[in-house]
């Protein structure tokens, strides 16, 4: 992941709301974050690239609480999505 894209994730998650999409599900949050969200978490250059990222905290968060692939406190059965899910409650709840 380039720095621009780490910009223009952290654009989408400020901006994603109501006003872009009508009905905010774990599918549109999964379809929208995942794929940048995901490479991130992927990047060899994580290190660097999370230091003084904005969600980083939160990221790192989410990241241990599905440690085993679960989070107890949200029903959803695909593992992506609860962990979108998860990212976006927390930043945003």
């Amino acid at each position: 992941m380039t720095p621009d894209e780490l910009v223009e994730l952290t654009r989408i998650i400020d901006t994603y709301n109501y006003d872009y999409e009508q009905v905010i599900t774990p599918g549109s949050l999964h379809g929208v974050l995942w794929p940048s969200l995901n490479k991130l978490r992927q990047d060899p250059n994580r290190a660097a690239l999370l230091e003084g990222w904005k969600y980083k905290d939160i990221l790192q968060s989410v990241e241990y609480s599905h440690a085993n692939g679960e989070n107890s406190y949200i029903k959803i059965d695909d593992s992506e999505q609860r962990f979108i899910v998860a990212f976006w409650m927390s930043i945003y709840h």
